[in-house]
């Protein structure tokens, strides 16, 4: 009996027990939310810190054909103005800028390289300078001193600075262009399609330029101006051509697509008549067609935009058309200019840097954008220009001794003298050897 009631006892307390723990667990509708334990504090990473330098108060020398000093007074250019102090407290340098005239340039470079003292840690050079300099080994290549993959140089400068697969030319933003000016007016009365709305509907072709030509040529009228060195090059490219190969160093004028663009060209002035002729000046007489109001076309960059704002009609800014072998409308540019490095400069990777410091990245552009804006008379252009500066196809055929190479081959081609492959057959050779000479291969 006693051992029934402690067991009975014992089974009693247990039952107690049990449920006390489990009632803890029970949720009501007065029941409060158990309390949460708030999360460790994550301690904070500490923030990296700038690598810094001292250069010991060394100066670094910035040198052009023009006075690349900061000036301030807007925000961009205060901005500017900040970074040079900026970039002299970071690495205890001077900064400092000088003028060498355009045509004193390269000969100065030269003797200072030779001598072991080039006249600037950074020089401004074009790309005709650029490619001559890099032959001789007279400038240091981006991707011997830093990391290029970490540069803060887009692909589309990296591809515009390469010469001999490497990048020697930096440049921090493009404003690069290359198409089209026509007469709104001229085509709105005609009753055509606006090459703009062409452009956008992937539309605006040769065949479509040819058309808008015949149609507005009339009278005194033409549907075209330009000069023949021009219109054959941008025939060329905007089929999918090239002048010049400037990897392999081939000289690709007889390729199928440069002679279907030749062909293209030389049928504007001969077959269908509708380029104005020139009268002794193949630069100025184009535009001044233009601006005239005597042709619906013309060939021009962004920055001739600026001289006709006062044009007695309505005008607009496209991509050159694209031919029938061409993929895509391109920006034309066979010359640019940035800023180089010169053998013989102390620390290239710093200086590098420095440049690279004193950039507007984080403008990168605007100011660019906001010309197009002040100089472009519609959205349509300013649009147009600004896809310009993302579709650039860069071919410094000129800078391979080949500046001068065709003069007079285009002209006999429009003038009907010689159809382009009997012209192109003649000069191929000579511009192959001037061309193998310069990348030293003879």
């Amino acid at each position: 009996m006693k051992a029934k009631k402690l067991s009975f006892l014992l089974m009693l307390i247990f039952v107690l027990l049990l449920s006390a723990c489990s009632g803890g667990k029970e949720t009501t509708g007065d029941a409060k939310d158990p309390v949460k334990e708030d999360p460790p504090v994550k301690e904070e990473e500490p923030a990296e810190e700038e690598v810094t330098y001292n250069l010991g108060g060394r100066v670094i020398k910035i040198v052009n054909h023009w006075d690349m000093t900061p000036q301030g007074g807007t925000e961009l250019g205060d901005l500017a103005v900040q970074k040079v102090k900026d970039v002299e407290e970071k690495y205890n340098v001077k900064i400092e800028y000088h003028v060498v005239p355009w045509e004193e340039k390269v000969n100065q470079l030269t003797a200072s390289i030779l001598a072991n003292e080039p006249i600037g840690d950074l020089v401004g050079l074009d790309t005709n300078m650029t490619a001559s300099m890099v032959q001789q080994d007279y400038l240091f290549a981006l991707d011997d001193i830093i990391d290029i993959s970490n540069s803060k140089i887009n692909d589309t400068l990296k591809k515009m600075g390469t010469f001999n697969e490497k990048v020697y030319l930096m440049k921090h933003e493009t404003n690069e262009s290359g198409g089209m000016y026509y007469n709104k007016t001229m085509f709105e009365q005609a009753g055509l399609t606006d090459p703009y709305e062409l452009q956008e509907a992937g539309e605006w072709t040769w065949d479509a330029m040819l058309e808008a030509a015949k149609k507005l040529t009339t009278g005194s009228n033409y549907g075209l101006s330009g000069d023949a060195n021009l219109l054959a090059e941008y025939s060329i490219v905007t089929n999918g051509g090239k002048v010049l190969d400037t990897t392999t160093g081939e000289v690709l004028l007889d390729s199928p697509e440069a002679m279907e663009g030749l062909e293209f060209m030389a049928s504007l002035f001969n077959e269908h008549k509708v380029v104005k002729p020139n009268e002794g000046d193949t630069w100025n007489n184009p535009r001044q067609y233009f601006t005239e109001g005597l042709v619906g076309m013309t060939q021009g960059w962004v920055w001739e935009a600026d001289g006709r704002s006062e044009t007695p009609f309505e005008w607009g800014y496209v991509f050159w058309p694209k031919g029938p072998k061409g993929s895509d409308y391109q920006t034309i540019v066979s010359s640019a200019e940035g800023m180089t490095i010169p053998k013989g400069v102390e620390s290239p990777e710093i200086v590098y840097q420095i440049w690279e410091d004193l950039q507007l990245w984080e403008a990168n552009g605007e100011n660019v954008i906001e010309w197009f804006e002040d100089v472009m008379p519609n959205e349509e252009s300013v649009d147009t220009a600004t896809k310009m500066l993302e579709k650039i196809n860069a071919n410094y055929w000129p800078a391979y001794d080949l500046y001068d190479a065709f003069w007079g081959t285009y002209g006999s081609i429009s003038n009907g003298d010689e159809s382009p492959s009997q012209a192109i057959a003649k000069v191929k050779g000579e511009a192959q050897a001037r061309v193998d000479k310069f990348m030293g291969k003879e």
